[in-house]
């Protein structure tokens, strides 16, 4: 599996009895697990880790291979990845976080930054946009703000509030 097919469908938390299960949290409560399922390592390596048994009502997993307390403590408090293939799809005017992020942002047909992170914390969401004089912009995503997405070709057009520029 390619790095650019994954994308973190969640988090391995802490273990859960003697026999290996741990607790996992899925970001996405709509996608069916695949049979196996990525960590990376600490050199940032993908590993997979095969699915042996799932509970979604108790939110508990376990892998072949991690069928004991000790085994499963090595791979706890770990992001898993899933292949983006399996995710449902965005309903209109709706995207996963990977499909934006290192967009091109342009502004009247010219190249004005890249968005480098999204900040969903707050009740709008946020585009943080690298511009090119190296200064570092918030731009709510709306569609006030935000023209076009361009999730094919990670270009997004923009029509900033007056004064932007100069923030």
């Amino acid at each position: 599996m390619k790095k650019e097919e994954l994308v973190i469908g969640g988090k391995l938390h802490g273990t859960h009895g003697l026999k290996g299960d741990l607790k996992i949290e899925l970001f996405n409560p709509r996608v069916k697990l695949p049979e196996v399922i990525y960590i990376k390592d600490e050199n940032q390596n993908f590993i997979p880790l095969k699915v042996k048994a799932f509970s979604r009502r108790k939110n508990l997993i376990k892998f072949e291979g991690y069928e004991d307390l000790e085994k499963a403590k090595k791979i706890k408090h770990r992001y898993f990845y899933i292949p983006t293939s399996i995710l449902p799809k965005p309903k209109e005017n709706e995207y996963y976080e990977y499909q934006i992020l290192d967009s091109d942002v342009y502004f009247k047909d010219k190249k004005i930054g890249k968005v480098i992170k999204i900040d969903d914390r707050l009740s709008t969401t946020y585009l943080i946009i690298k511009c090119k004089d190296d200064k570092i912009r918030y731009l709510p995503f709306i569609n006030e703000f935000v023209k076009n997405v361009d999730v094919e070709n990670k270009k997004i057009e923009i029509q900033p509030p007056e004064g932007w520029f100069s923030l």
